[in-house]
């Protein structure tokens, strides 16, 4: 073999290698009940996809997000932990609201100001 049949049956070695290990980590529903397919789908990161989920499960985005729970946490954590844009997916079950950013005051040296 030459050199460059060599580096092509490298390199695609090399890309079939990464498409597997990217499949391996995908998620799945363990059974057929709506929240468990809302949870796949929220993790998976489509908001198109998430939408229309929601839509037809016929639940409210607030009680999805107040009280479906994924792998014993509340789908925003799972959502948090699992998703590749967490925070993209989050807005969209809490329209808007969801916010990582926390800000620190010192109630103190606020009043000291005055």
């Amino acid at each position: 073999m030459n050199t460059f049949t060599k580096t092509l049956a490298t390199i695609t070695l090399s890309l079939s290698t990464i498409g597997m290990a990217s499949a391996a980590d995908s998620l799945f529903a363990a059974d057929d009940s709506v929240t468990s397919k809302l949870c796949v789908v929220a993790a998976q990161g489509s908001k198109i996809q998430l939408h229309k989920s929601i839509k037809d499960s016929g639940l409210s985005k607030r009680y999805i997000a107040e009280n479906v729970t994924c792998n014993d946490q509340n789908i925003l954590a799972f959502v948090q932990d699992y998703a590749e844009d967490p925070d993209k997916m989050n807005n969209v079950l809490t329209n808007g609201k969801f916010n990582t950013n926390v800000e620190i005051i010192d109630l103190a040296v606020a009043n000291t100001k005055k």
